[in-house]
């Protein structure tokens, strides 16, 4: 069966759709209300990403993190970390050394989806397509 899998959120798009967040780009929050669910996905370092933020402070929730964050992920797919984007993650054309960026790109790449993404990193690099 194919995967009907279209677009991968990076770690602040599914922040910000999970707070409701008006920092989304008007692309990205017209393609979020629209798309169903079984077509929308993070990559699992984005839960590790989420917990680090929230370790030291970065990023808070009204109410519980995991209450919060647990009714997003009902309507979102978790991507395992693969061997195959473990090993293109590093060999991206990014200009920065984030891991968590790497990941989340060669995710978007390996499994053909569209990233969104606000992270002009990744958008100017012009890796895999992106929106916002």
């Amino acid at each position: 069966m194919k995967s009907r899998l279209k677009y991968l959120l990076d770690t602040h798009a599914f922040l910000w759709a999970a707070t409701d967040e008006d920092r989304l780009g008007a692309e990205a929050a017209r393609v979020l209300a629209v798309t169903p669910y079984e077509q929308l996905a993070i990559s699992d370092v984005t839960l590790q990403e989420t917990g680090l933020l929230l370790h030291i402070g970065k990023i808070s929730f009204h109410g519980s993190a995991a209450n919060v964050l647990g009714q997003l992920l009902d309507h979102v797919q978790v991507l395992p970390i693969t061997l195959a984007i473990a090993l293109a993650a590093p060999d991206l054309k990014l200009p920065h050394g984030d891991q968590f960026d790497r990941i989340i790109a060669a995710t978007a790449k390996l499994h053909t989806l569209t990233l969104i993404t606000k992270d002009a990193n990744i958008t100017d690099a012009g890796i895999v397509a992106t929106l916002w």
